[in-house]
């Protein structure tokens, strides 16, 4: 959505550049509602959107993260709120595509993985077992590779259906674009 429906300009301030926004109520309401507005609306887009550069960071690490930039604390409790939660559901529904949902999961599961096998000490007794996590993180990380490619390809034939420009790019396309020169 970043570039789409809203905007963030260099203050931080989130702006509404489509009338399509009326299409998510809730999120049009917690815009709305005080006590909330611009700043809700920037910590929701923040943590769920496809084209969000904190998009890659797991879910706990990612809303803390937005919730200190945004709010200026790594807690805070109208992120809680009813009202905000309708709003990350719906504004999620929007934007589904099980694609890039997939990619998500298996990104966040591949961190969770390197956690894991960073931890590990190697000694004599389970080198073994630490070559053989190193060749399936490695199958992982390929299949996952592959989705991307698979959703780039995607996204490049819908880009050419609607005609649009390459600006409107999330980071991991042009970041495969870069690749393929």
């Amino acid at each position: 959505m970043f570039g789409t429906l809203i905007d963030v300009g260099s203050d931080g301030n989130v702006f509404i550049n489509d009338k399509g926004v009326s299409l998510v109520p809730t999120l049009w309401a917690v815009y709305k509602k005080k006590g909330m507005g611009s700043n809700m609306v920037r910590w929701i887009v923040m943590v769920e959107d496809y084209k969000s550069p904190y998009r890659k960071l797991p879910m706990d690490e990612r809303e803390e993260l937005v919730t200190n930039i945004v709010f200026d604390k790594p807690k805070y409790k109208t992120c809680q709120d009813a009202m905000v939660e309708d709003a990350r559901m719906e504004y999620n529904r929007m934007q589904y595509d099980p694609l890039v949902d997939q990619y998500n999961a298996m990104s966040d599961q591949i961190y969770k993985m390197t956690k894991v096998y960073k931890g590990m000490i190697p000694t004599a007794e389970n080198l073994a077992d630490i070559n053989d996590i190193q060749i399936q993180m490695g199958k992982s990380s390929k299949a996952r590779d592959d989705i991307k490619t698979l959703i780039v390809k995607d996204q490049e034939s819908e880009v050419k259906i609607q005609g649009a420009g390459t600006e409107d790019f999330s980071m991991f396309e042009e970041e495969q674009r870069y690749k393929d020169k």
